[in-house]
């Protein structure tokens, strides 16, 4: 995961979030709302129908945004958003070549996220819960 500092109301946000919507092309939905940070990025292993695929997700302060990848760090597609205020996140225990995994749960979906590394996957889900415990706090 690369994790960005989080400058919000920085010009260097905007950009980075102006680069995530123009990587989706017109098929994305527009990302930019105030207030709304980039958190971090990476691409995850996604389990999709029992086959696992690539995928490159965005963490944002209050939603999480992955997609297919057409051409890596330029192009992606199948934009899917998540509110991180429905997302509640449990950990996999690894099985066989399934290592470094955690479940991405919310009322709608759930997936299984497949990290590179052990750094990685506890990376991951300390930022995203981080974002969530905000999130709700902010709500309050």
């Amino acid at each position: 995961m690369t994790a960005h500092t989080v400058v919000v109301n920085s010009e260097a946000n905007a950009r980075r979030i102006a680069m995530v919507e123009s990587c989706f092309g017109s098929s994305g939905e527009p990302l930019w709302v105030p207030g709304r940070v980039l958190v971090g990025e990476g691409v995850l292993t996604k389990m999709c129908r029992k086959k696992p695929k690539a995928r490159q997700f965005f963490l944002f302060n209050d939603i999480l945004v992955y997609g297919n990848i057409v051409i890596n760090k330029k192009k992606y597609n199948k934009q899917h958003i998540i509110p991180l205020e429905e997302v509640k996140l449990e950990s996999l225990e690894d099985d066989g070549q399934f290592r470094n995994g955690w479940l991405i749960r919310t009322s709608t979906k759930s997936f299984a996220v497949y990290a590179a590394t052990s750094t990685e996957k506890q990376e991951w889900m300390a930022h995203i819960n981080k974002c969530i415990e905000d999130l709700l706090r902010k709500s309050k």
